[in-house]
């Protein structure tokens, strides 16, 4: 029996998503513990349950586990989306590394100092990205990243999809075999339940920043107002 299962982190997606989406995939319920202020995360380092004193944490089957990466492996073992033999692996694990730097691009939009920024990056990263990834789905066949299956490489992608189209609606319509992989998964039941659940935080939006820059107690990007006000003074 699973006990209840934890994800500690800022209060927005982040580097958890990936994480409660292959919780999601595994229908596996738990609860987000959001870390909102320096003292909270203070705390939660206290608790000495940080591997390497960084988020996200989730707490899962009496472990704790630090690193995206390896929890989205955890969970893909755990649930059988780790493919069906060595070559599906490789291919999993070298999906997973590029959609990690294809994704990075969209957890940064936030950032941007404007709407047109962001979009004018993800645009540029998704003209470098985006036919390769539907090549690889060309060349697997059946709108699968590799193998026969459904693995955590189409998970990962799906979700890197997603915010995308957050952004740019229209973002799939030169690639048809990305766009029928994204509806696949989304309409999956346990992604789906998520994705329609209050346990999905919203689109990342400037509050999240703020809040990522108050935890911290670092700098908010120059272009924000008083850019230096969790910064705290060193003479204190």
């Amino acid at each position: 029996m699973i006990n209840i299962t934890k994800i500690h982190y800022f209060p927005g997606r982040g580097r958890a998503e990936s994480t409660r989406w292959m919780l999601a995939i595994n229908q596996i319920e738990f609860e987000n513990i959001p870390i909102k202020t320096p003292e909270m995360l203070s705390t939660l380092r206290a608790t000495g349950k940080l591997p390497f004193d960084q988020m996200p944490l989730l707490e899962i089957n009496g472990m704790c586990l630090s690193q995206s990466s390896a929890m989205v492996r955890y969970l893909a073992r755990l649930g059988g989306y780790y493919g069906d033999n060595n070559q599906d692996e490789l291919w999993c694990d070298m999906i997973a590394g590029a959609v990690a730097d294809f994704a990075e691009t969209a957890m940064q939009a936030a950032f941007q100092a404007s709407k047109t920024l962001a979009v004018k990056s993800l645009q540029e990263r998704f003209k470098k990205f985006g036919p390769l990834f539907e090549n690889r789905l060309e060349d697997n066949g059946l709108c699968l990243c590799t193998g026969k299956n459904l693995t955590f490489a189409d998970i990962l992608l799906a979700e890197s999809l997603n915010s995308y189209l957050e952004w740019i609606p229209d973002i799939l319509n030169d690639t048809p075999l990305l766009n029928t992989l994204y509806n696949k998964v989304v309409n999956i039941k346990g992604i789906s339940l998520y994705l329609n659940s209050p346990q999905r935080y919203p689109m990342p939006d400037s509050n999240y920043v703020i809040d990522v820059a108050r935890v911290l107690q670092r700098a908010l990007p120059s272009h924000m107002l008083d850019s230096n006000r969790f910064i705290q003074d060193s003479n204190n």
